[in-house]
């Protein structure tokens, strides 16, 4: 294996002192792709980093870089890993097969106890390499040059191992303290019965407000549908006996905390293979389906060109002879699936693209799909049906939309209103010595007592939902005991909030968790230290064309 076994010996050579000087022969580049310490890239070289930056981007996102909007992103990726490769030699970092070797059991989510063959692991390379169009060299580079990364972290990163365990103390207390906190909310739900409009307030909202009541370009299509659960027998005769043997395999090859329940607990070993187990039928009877869509599909193009165009009859037509039955869509646009096609809305866009007046299109095979959708338990031959093009509206066909929407805009404006009231007569009451809970039984509110939360909470029973609560902290971790926030409006109103005390954190909690949290800190220090550096000698040493583009990689 070209990492565990280490029989590649391919490393950073590019930037050698001894090479230095060879850069500028045969390989010299033709196009400028930039510098490095004062010496040119060459295609060559970029194009293997690039192929390390698919790798990156891969494991850190889970997808391959392969949108165009990517492009710029993998390409300023591989001209800071050329740096880091040079920076490697100039320090003389040489990481050993073994680094790179747990590097690479680290992105596969293998735990070093975990004793994983060797092959199980080529195997999920090579698979990963031929979804990825890299190779297993590749991933051999990536993972040296990532461990090569760490050590030097490690050494011009240094200073970040200096935060003292007193320090980091200060640090841990205050991310930890309990915040006592009153909530005063403006829900718009509580101004709604003042919104009652009259019919000149309702053709005056619409009459501002046409585009919104634009219905989109919407399209129906006729589709013959090819279940994956009438393909059942296909399926097992296709898996054979060795089906078990498989899923073992499979859930080997993973960790067993990547498979859980609904709830995020992980699952059972049997419960875990069961559910490959399902995976594995459920796509092979997809395969099974897609072969017949794929025979009707090739069947539906037998006897058509321009002198004999497809009809948008055609598929019920070729339906018919195989017992198959034709569906219609119900209206829909590019944003939403259509009930009728259980299938992602990405992969749906195809249809939009089905029309049938093109005067180019002289076959008419426009019409159709050329190839079958695939979807979660069913693949589909679509045609079209028909077009329906984008049209506003009119008051009359969306009136009562219009009044829900007046009214819902009408109560957010008061809701706004009232929360900047009571903020500018609360900031004259405390100006004047006045407590808050005066000043708010003074205007009639009632806050609400929250939960004391700190900064590393991750919720409170009084606030569900996340992204409202992580607003409740960012604001109430700037301010001190007896201050109250200026209002903050949302989409629904708004609130301020009052910080009340804060507590201090639990003795023991800091006792008991203060070593992993000096760890935690140092290692993160070392990084922010890391990137300082890097970003100063990318401007000393990194000379990046504009514009630049490449082809290959």
């Amino acid at each position: 294996m070209v990492i565990i076994a280490a029989t590649i010996i391919s490393f950073v050579y590019y930037f050698l002192p001894s090479n230095r000087n060879n850069m500028r022969g045969q390989d010299a580049p033709t196009v400028n792709y930039g510098s490095v310490y004062g010496e040119p890239i060459t295609q060559e070289q970029l194009t293997e980093a690039m192929r390390e930056g698919r790798i990156f981007f891969r494991v850190n996102y889970g997808e391959w870089p392969d949108s165009a909007d990517k492009k710029k992103d993998l390409i300023r990726f591989a001209q800071q890993r050329l740096l880091l490769n040079a920076e490697l030699a100039e320090y003389h970092i040489t990481p050993t097969p073994a680094a790179g070797a747990r590097f690479i059991k680290q992105l596969l989510g293998i735990k070093p106890t975990d004793n994983v063959p060797t092959d199980k692991i080529v195997e999920t390379l090579t698979k990963l390499a031929q979804e990825g169009g890299v190779s297993l060299d590749d991933f051999d580079r990536f993972a040296r040059h990532q461990a090569g990364q760490d050590y030097l972290i490690a050494l011009v990163g240094m200073s970040g191992k200096l935060i003292t365990p007193e320090e980091a103390a200060v640090f841990y207390r205050r991310e930890h303290e309990p915040i006592q906190t009153e909530l005063v909310s403006f829900p718009a739900t509580n101004f709604y019965a003042m919104t009652t409009p009259t019919e000149k307030d309702i053709e005056d909202f619409y009459t501002k407000r046409q585009a919104d009541y634009r219905v989109p370009d919407r399209i129906q299509v006729n589709f013959v549908a090819f279940y994956a659960s009438n393909y059942l027998a296909r399926a097992e005769k296709e898996l054979g006996t060795n089906l078990d043997e498989h899923v073992n395999e499979d859930y080997l090859q993973a960790s067993p905390a990547a498979f859980k329940d609904e709830s995020g607990a992980q699952l059972s070993p049997e419960a875990a293979k069961a559910k490959i187990k399902k995976q594995i039928i459920l796509y092979t009877e997809l395969t099974e389906a897609r072969k017949d869509a794929n025979s009707f599909v090739a069947d539906l193009a037998q006897g058509h060109d321009d002198q004999h165009p497809y009809t948008p009859g055609d598929l019920a037509a070729l339906a018919k002879t195989r017992n198959l039955p034709v569906k219609t869509t119900e209206p829909f646009d590019a944003k939403a699936s259509p009930k009728e096609l259980n299938v992602p809305v990405k992969n749906l866009r195809v249809l939009f693209s089905l029309r049938d007046d093109d005067p180019e299109d002289k076959d008419r095979s426009m019409l159709y799909d050329t190839a079958p959708l695939i979807g979660e338990d069913a693949v589909y031959v679509a045609g079209l049906q028909k077009r329906i093009p984008s049209a506003i509206q009119p008051l009359a066909t969306v009136h009562d939309k219009v009044v829900a929407d007046y009214r819902q805009s009408k109560a957010v404006e008061l809701a706004k209103d009232a929360g900047a009231k009571f903020e500018h007569a609360l900031s004259d009451g405390l100006a004047q010595g006045k407590t808050f809970e005066t000043m708010a039984a003074a205007q009639f509110i009632r806050p609400k007592t929250l939960s004391p939360f700190s900064l590393t909470s991750t919720s409170i029973p009084e606030v569900p939902d996340k992204a409202e609560f992580q607003q409740l902290q960012d604001i109430a971790g700037r301010m001190q005991p007896g201050q109250c926030s200026p209002f903050v409006p949302t989409a629904s109103g708004g609130f301020l909030l009052y910080v009340k005390a804060r507590q201090p954190a639990d003795n023991a909690d800091v006792q008991r968790d203060l070593p992993a949290f000096l760890a935690r800190m140092r290692a993160q220090l070392q990084v922010a230290a890391f990137n300082a550096w890097f970003n100063k000698q990318a401007q000393l040493h990194l000379v990046v064309p504009p514009d630049l583009s490449i082809s290959g990689g």
